[in-house]
């Protein structure tokens, strides 16, 4: 969508080869000739005054705001300007600025400092007896850098995959950047570390930045820009306003990906697992996201269109298997980038809280809401796991606006997708059937547990207040111990048929489960078979999510 005020051309516009186009490329083969076309000239001119209708007004705040939520910076040189004060990153305070800056660079400066080490060049200031290569110390510089070194590592995996289409992220500076912001963030926040799904999070952002800093470079070559633009768009911070802008969201954003709940204890926040002894990497979805897209689901796409809701319950397709992937990524695998940037200027503009996610994420639903309802099972996962290309990006934030406030919003033109559905039928095949092949978990070998342990670990998660006959059915104990977040409704595979005395029990037992308990029985608690017994294997369930949430093929 293009604008008619503006004036030069920008990294995002659809003209250009690609999205990672340099803006400086035309520019740079002018100079090199010597001269600059009238083109370029006003390009130059136009920079400042651009500037000052953003930021110069007495009411600039509330006029940017309005800005992002109506789609008016796409074509932006200040875009990540305007972030900065959608985020907190800058206070309202114009005065403020340029000292909020250099001291958000200064901390980053002593973060970076204090977490990348090198432990070969403090090697003769320290005790070689704690500090060498074969110590165990946790207090020895090599233990954490070998630590260090495995978080990074995972770290890397992920950044390698970032926008593979692009040629801007498959720079190695670009990689290291996105490396670097990510471990230090980690290291700050040891709770939640570092979880698969943040550097989608980050990217956007340093690409923002590098469009804004390309473009001030190309200004200053002949403008004189004033003190506030050399300080705030300084390509030499671009790592350490991308850590700041980006540990601001998370401030948000983190609750969809702590495995962890916070509890308030006699005046002290403590991070409690509910799972005893549950490492963070092996837990599923959060309590948060799963409460979150759920609430969408049940209430918010009810209200708004029962139809389609009803039939997203009668297929049994819970929020899970595709929200948490919306909400988490900020919806950063269903637009290509220059549409998802337009999104993440409307809910960053709108709140700091990101409100509005909610009502874009129904508003996409109800987009495709006719091809869902004419769809099956297989080809509704393929709409929603595979979201289909939008024409106009801002009818659907204005349908997200007039969803949550009528009164306050216009009615948009209904805009609905209509293409043809096979594409999305076969997609939706191939998802539950790598669904399938996730959930073939290799049978655990009992000869390696002690019979003692096992007691433990069962009594450790059966029902309060059991039956005094011993042990309670296996999958009963799964039922009563797993978290309602975990439950996908649909079955993906049967339980396997087995003789065993404990199926046995199972079956001839009754329960008051309900049915929704009983879809959980059989699709989170399926049996193992193993030589000696049968065991719960909430395994599958943790596969599926997994499967879900980061497999790039999603």
């Amino acid at each position: 969508m293009q604008h008619p005020n503006f004036e030069t051309r920008h990294p995002l516009q659809q003209e250009e080869q690609e999205t990672g186009y340099d803006p400086l490329q035309n520019y740079n083969r002018n100079r090199d000739r010597g001269s600059l076309d009238s083109t370029d000239e006003s390009t130059l001119q136009s920079y400042g005054k651009e500037w000052d209708d953003l930021f110069q007004n007495s009411n600039y705040l509330a006029r940017i705001r309005q800005a992002g939520i109506n789609g008016r910076l796409r074509s932006s040189r200040f875009r990540s300007v305007c972030w900065k004060l959608y985020l907190d990153v800058l206070p309202e305070d114009k005065t403020q600025w340029i000292s909020r800056t250099k001291e958000l660079r200064a901390q980053y400066e002593k973060i970076k400092e204090t977490h990348i080490t090198n432990p070969r060049k403090a090697a003769g200031k320290q005790d070689l007896v704690v500090n060498n290569p074969l110590s165990q110390d946790e207090g020895s510089l090599w233990n954490k850098f070998f630590q260090d070194k495995e978080l990074r590592s995972m770290i890397k995996q992920d950044v390698l995959r970032t926008f593979p289409e692009m040629l801007f992220f498959q720079e190695e500076d670009v990689r290291t950047k996105l490396t670097d912001i990510l471990f230090c963030y980690a290291r700050e926040n040891e709770q939640l570390l570092y979880k698969q799904g943040m550097h989608e999070l980050l990217a956007p952002i340093v690409f923002v930045l590098h469009c804004d800093h390309q473009a001030f470079q190309h200004a200053s070559e002949t403008a004189n820009p004033s003190e506030e633009m050399k300080v705030l768009l300084d390509p030499k911070f671009h790592e350490h306003d991308a850590y700041a802008m980006f540990s601001l969201l998370m401030e948000t954003a983190e609750p969809w990906f702590s495995s962890f709940e916070r509890e308030v204890r006699k005046g002290k926040e403590e991070m409690l697992t509910s799972i005893p002894f549950a490492r963070p990497q092996d837990s599923g979805p959060s309590v948060a996201i799963v409460t979150k897209v759920n609430r969408i689901q049940d209430q918010l796409v009810k209200k708004h269109d029962i139809e389609l809701y009803m039939h997203l319950n009668r297929l049994e397709i819970a929020p899970q298997i595709y929200g948490i992937r919306w909400v988490r990524l900020l919806f950063g695998r269903e637009f290509p980038l220059q549409d998802l940037l337009v999104v993440w200027d409307a809910l960053f503009a709108d709140s700091i809280t990101l409100d509005l996610v909610d009502y874009v994420f129904v508003a996409m639903l109800l987009y495709i809401r006719d091809a869902l309802i004419a769809s099956n099972f297989q080809t509704c996962l393929g709409l929603l796991m595979h979201y289909p290309p939008i024409g106009d990006i801002h009818s659907l934030l204005l349908k997200a606006l007039f969803l949550r406030d009528p009164k306050n919003n216009p009615r948009p033109v209904n805009y609905q997708f209509q293409q043809n559905l096979d594409y999305y039928k076969t997609r939706g095949a191939d998802f539950v059937n790598k669904t399938r092949a996730s959930t073939k978990v290799a049978p655990l070998n009992i000869n390696k547990v002690s019979s003692s342990l096992l007691n433990f670990g069962r009594k450790l998660i059966a029902p309060m207040g059991g039956g005094s006959s011993g042990i309670s059915p296996i999958n009963s104990e799964v039922i009563s111990a797993l978290p309602p977040q975990a439950q996908v409704p649909r079955p993906l595979a049967e339980p396997p048929s087995c003789t065993n005395p404990t199926n046995t029990q199972m079956k001839s037992q009754p329960y008051p489960q309900t049915q929704h308990q009983h879809r959980l029985l059989k699709s989170e608690s399926m049996p193992v078979t193993t030589a000696m017994t049968t065991i719960s294997a909430p395994e599958c369930a943790c596969a599926l999510y997994k499967c879900i949430l980061f497999d790039p093929a999603f």
